[in-house]
């Protein structure tokens, strides 16, 4: 259940408002106090995110009632796509319900608050983390520490483009615990969710607002955007 979003019992509280599995905030405080050290203050954005969350974000970029934007953050007109398209151009950013990797606590999107002023929201997009971006400090730092596997664990699933979900510089994952969840994901289990059916707890969910566009090519959605992260 915890690899598609549906327990919360490996959590801990890592603010007021977000959780994370529990190995993981250790070692972002961790990676947290060396920040600090050069003067950076590492804060966390978005940690776990549960099956029905991602659900509403899905069905809401599906329905137009969230943008859905292209790589340089611009928002994307629906009517200039057909289904397929537009399916994957929220595929890019968003992942399918059952299949985030922030499903499992062990993934955290991340941002500098030294690098901006105090009453800043981050809008996690490429520009923010780019070179002329407040956060590319901390980038460049965090990516040595990664070239020699010296970040606490942490690691960037999804640093290169390959064709699947687009590159994230803000998005790191704590490899010891992601291990354990990453081969999980089965479409045996997921589709009858995306349906809207009840989980093993006997729970209903929301169904998938395009899973009619989803069930003819599953498969090959789940090796472009899940296996081949």
């Amino acid at each position: 259940m915890i690899a598609f979003g549906l327990s919360t019992e490996h959590l801990v509280s890592i603010t007021p408002d977000l959780r994370a599995e529990g190995e993981t905030a250790g070692a972002f405080q961790a990676l947290g106090r060396r920040a600090a050290e050069r003067g950076l203050d590492l804060r966390v954005a978005s940690a776990f995110r549960d099956y029905d969350r991602q659900v509403r974000i899905i069905n809401d970029k599906w329905t137009g009632a969230r943008p859905v934007t292209d790589g340089q953050g611009r928002p994307l007109d629906r009517a200039q796509y057909d289904d397929d398209e537009w399916l994957h151009l929220i595929l890019r950013f968003s992942a399918l319900p059952g299949t985030s990797r922030h499903h499992w606590g062990t993934d955290l999107d991340i941002w500098d608050a030294s690098a901006v002023h105090a009453d800043y929201r981050p809008l996690l997009s490429p520009s923010e983390y780019a070179p002329s971006g407040p956060f590319f400090e901390m980038t460049c730092w965090l990516d040595d520490l990664m070239a020699t596997d010296d970040a606490e664990g942490f690691y960037k699933p999804y640093a290169v483009d390959r064709g699947g979900i687009a590159p994230e510089a803000w998005h790191v994952s704590y490899r010891p615990a992601a291990l354990n969840y990453q081969d999980r994901v089965s479409t045996e289990f997921l589709i009858p969710l995306w349906r809207g059916e009840p989980d093993a707890c006997g729970k209903g969910h929301e169904p998938l607002a395009m899973l009619e566009v989803i069930e003819p090519q599953v498969d090959r959605l789940m090796e472009r955007y899940v296996t081949a992260t």
